[in-house]
This record gives C-alpha cells, structure tokens and sequence, in this order.
C-alpha cells in the first residue's frame, strides 16, 4: 500500500487544480479517478464558457457572483501566468487574448448577447435589469487589470444609477427585436488547460490512481486509509473533491438540473457565439461555435428530465430558422448536481470546508470552471496560511500524458461522425 501526504478524490476541475497546486508546492499527492479518464463527467459535457461576470450582471445578488467570477481572473492571472499556454494577458484596460502558435489555453471566441427588447418594453423590470447590465459590462470592457484587483467592485458601481437611466432611455426607443452586444466572456481550450494542469503535476511526482472507486475512508493509527476497489493509499491529508459524492463526508443537499445540448455542424461560415436572452428563461437559446462550421447549442437547465426533449427540439428549431443548413449530429443531456449549502436556491460559487477537527479531511465543492483558478489556491491558503507560489517550473503537454484526460464530449462526436 504506497504513502501520500495527500489523497484527492475526484479529477474534474476542482480535483485537478487542487492536485496539482499541492504537487507544485512540493506535497506527495495522488488523485484518483472512478472512471478510466480524468474529467471524464461535468467537465466532459460542458460548454468550455469562461465567465468574466457578464451574466451574473443579470442576476439581482448584490453582485456577489460578478465579484467571485472577477476574483478568479485575478487569481488565474496571479497564479497561473507560468504556464506557457496561459494566454490571457492583463492591459489598462481590458483583457488580451495572446495567440500561441502551439494553441493556448483561451481562445478569442467572445460571446455576444442578444438581449430581447421588441415584445418586452412594458416588462419594466426586465429593461431595467438589461441596462444595468449593459452598464457594467462596459465597465469590465475598460476595466484596468494592472491597477485594480478585479473582485473589488468600487469601480464597477460608480455612476450605476444614472448609466441605468441612461441604457433605459437607450433600450425603450431601439427598434430592433435583439440588442446585440459583445462581451467580455469568450471560450477556453479545456483538454490543452487540463492537460497542461496534469502533465506539470505528474513531473512534480503526482501520481494517478483511474478506474478506483472508493468505498471508504479509515482511520488506523492516526493515518487515513483510502480503500479504493482496485487499490488503496496510506495518506495524512484528503480533499474530496468527488461532485454529489461528497454528501458522504458534509451536510449538504443536490440540486440535480439538465442541460440538454446539442453538436451541431455545417452552421453559417463566420457564425459567432451567442446567447439569446428573454425575461422567459425557456426562450433563451445559445450557440458556442468550435470552429470548422462545428458548435454546440443548448440554453437553459431544466429541473424535469422529462421535459428536456421538447426543449433541445425548440433549440434547434429556433436556430434553423437564420441557419436552415445546420445539421445535428447528436444530442445529449449533460446532468449537473449542484451542491447546496447552507439553505442556498443555486450554487454559483465554490465551497471549501473542513470535515474534521484535525483539519486533515476537506471537501470542495466546485461552482464554475472559471472559479478552479481561485478555488485551488484559495485552499492552499486555508491550509497552509500562506500563498502558493506564482514562478514554478510548468510544462506543456507534449502528448505524453494526453490519454489520462478525456476529450470533451462536442469533440468525441465530431471525431466518430467524421470517422464513421
């Protein structure tokens, strides 16, 4: 049975990034995996969407998500600036998208947002929620990121109220069914990010442990024996990191929601990635293009499996009507258990928590996959009381390593359709 000082359960983006902080600081660590590939699930299925607070601004929380979202991009670009794909560059203002003729972990593929205005003038709230948000996406287009800690919002705020009044004046008199607006939300590269993750990881010692589903966790003189079916580990330390999994270690309860999407090919030669949104959230579509006429669409999570079918049908509907080429090559229904804590409606933030006394057992329950990069060194800090380190040695994946991470699953149907 071999000896680690830390056990992670679980390789989506939580499980990756906190593995291989720790490896970077020095700390013997395995991560392991139930299924044959790392971020095999959710980070499989999803839209590769980073957020930069464009669509919380719609959110009515005081913010609170906008200045998460924000703190991560610090933290992405204060902690992960070594790796020598991370290509998101701070300037006065805004962000800059380097390009890196070996890809980079980002992609300059920003994501437009067409709010819907003819048919819903009279619904007040919904134009008002609008021209706030389209107030402070200005303010995160010329945000200064060399001057300014992003999650601190002081900036933000300044003359929200007479911009609102301003945009209302603005969207009460447009004529046209969408106000389109580019924001500053674009897509990322996730298998090239991930394996980059792993690869600088496992050359740091970390080791892998897939196809290991653990039954249990014992305590046996003062050490944690993780039994997982296929091996087990003598650790001091674990983080759970393992999604509704985690309900065996914390009080908490799932929220299980679906995202029915779609992969779609042959859509209209220059297309750009859009959001379609409507104060009725199920007349809210959105298209992520991929490259080579190849995107995803989808829009809302419903709560009702059984609904999910009807829903993806309007979505490719809707979307034949500008694009009547597209094509469908297959559909899915990504499941997302959501954590919540603490008697909360939706979890858009992440959780780190303690489990025992010792504070040698933590669970981490991940929000987003842009808050990867602040969850993981957030917990070094409550660990260790101090920051991780910004200059390490990084390595890019050479291939070596590529088999241990999944493909995404847009990619694995394009690839068997071309194929077949």
């Amino acid at each position: 049975m071999k000896s680690f000082e830390w056990a992670i359960i679980g390789s989506g983006i939580s499980g990756i990034s906190v593995a291989e902080i720790l490896a970077r600081e020095g700390h013997s660590v395995v991560l392991i995996e139930k299924n044959n590939k790392l971020a095999s699930e959710t980070t499989r299925e999803f839209h590769e969407w980073i957020h930069t607070g464009a669509l919380y601004t719609l959110i009515p929380d005081k913010l609170i998500t906008l200045r998460f979202i924000l703190g991560a991009i610090d933290d992405l670009i204060e902690y992960y600036s070594n790796f020598s794909r991370m290509n998101l560059v701070p300037s006065s203002s805004g962000l800059i998208i380097e390009e890196r003729e070996d890809g980079g972990w980002f992609s300059p593929n920003y994501i437009n947002f067409q709010y819907r205005i003819r048919g819903r003038k009279v619904t007040f709230p919904w134009i008002i929620g609008v021209a706030r948000s389209l107030f402070i996406n200005d303010k995160l287009h010329h945000h200064d990121w060399l001057r300014r800690r992003a999650g601190e919002l002081g900036p933000i705020k300044q003359q929200i109220y007479s911009g609102i009044i301003k945009n209302f004046g603005k969207l009460i008199s447009y004529n046209e069914k969408f106000y389109n607006y580019k924001t500053t939300d674009f897509t990322t590269n996730s298998r090239i990010l991930l394996r980059d993750l792993v690869t600088t990881a496992i050359k740091n010692g970390m080791e892998v442990s897939l196809q290991n589903r653990i039954d249990k966790i014992e305590n046996i003189n003062n050490k944690h024996v993780v039994c997982g079916d296929r091996e087990s580990f003598k650790v001091n330390k674990i983080a759970v990191c393992a999604g509704a999994g985690i309900r065996k270690f914390v009080k908490a309860s799932v929220n299980t929601s679906y995202a029915p999407i779609a992969v779609v090919d042959n859509i209209n030669k220059g297309a750009e990635s859009f959001v379609q949104l409507d104060y009725f959230p199920k007349k809210c579509i959105n298209l992520l293009t991929k490259g080579d006429g190849v995107g995803l669409i989808g829009g809302i999570t419903l709560n009702n499996l059984e609904k999910c079918n009807d829903y993806i049908n309007f979505v490719i509907k809707e979307h034949k009507i500008n694009n009547p080429n597209m094509r469908v090559v297959t559909k899915y229904i990504g499941k997302k258990n959501e954590i919540i804590m603490n008697k909360q409606e939706r979890n858009y933030l992440y959780h780190i928590n303690a489990v025992n006394n010792k504070k040698n057992i933590w669970s981490i329950i991940p929000g987003k996959f842009t808050l990867g990069f602040s969850l993981a060194p957030e917990f070094y800090r409550r660990v260790y009381n101090k920051n991780p380190q910004k200059t390490f040695i990084s390595h890019a994946d050479n291939g070596e390593y590529s088999e241990l991470v999944s493909n995404t699953s847009w990619y694995d149907a394009i690839f068997n359709n071309n194929k077949g």
